[in-house]
């Protein structure tokens, strides 16, 4: 994986995302299919963007499933970070109450959703 200079002059790996969104109200199948982020296609900002986003929501620190969902209607999404140095998967369910953890979540809701659409 190639490598990149980031703050403070500290070597970044390259960053691998694999999103993937199961139940809720008016589930569609398609949607099931996970989305592979290759951050080495994206511009440097959305690069940086999702790495921040990573970072703040001290993913490779949480839990590797939430609690069970409240529902039938609630969604669950199961995140795959690989950063060349770690990888771990993480499954969350609606609602999220950590700010971060959501935050991060609605950034990979849109760029999945931009990468189905073929942008």
């Amino acid at each position: 994986m190639p490598a990149s200079i980031g703050v403070a002059g500290h070597e970044e790996s390259a960053l691998r995302i694999e999103f993937r969104i199961d139940g809720g109200l008016a589930a569609f199948p398609g949607l099931a299919k996970p989305v592979t982020i290759d951050c080495d296609a994206l511009s440097a900002s959305q690069t940086a963007h999702l790495r921040e986003l990573v970072q703040r929501a001290n993913f490779f620190a949480l839990p590797t499933h939430a609690p069970p969902r409240r529902g039938a209607d609630a969604r669950a999404y199961t995140i795959e970070v690989d950063d060349g140095l770690q990888c771990k998967s993480v499954t969350v369910t609606e609602p999220i109450a950590d700010t971060a953890l959501r935050n991060l979540v609605e950034a990979l809701r849109a760029q999945a959703i931009a990468m189905r659409r073929g942008r």
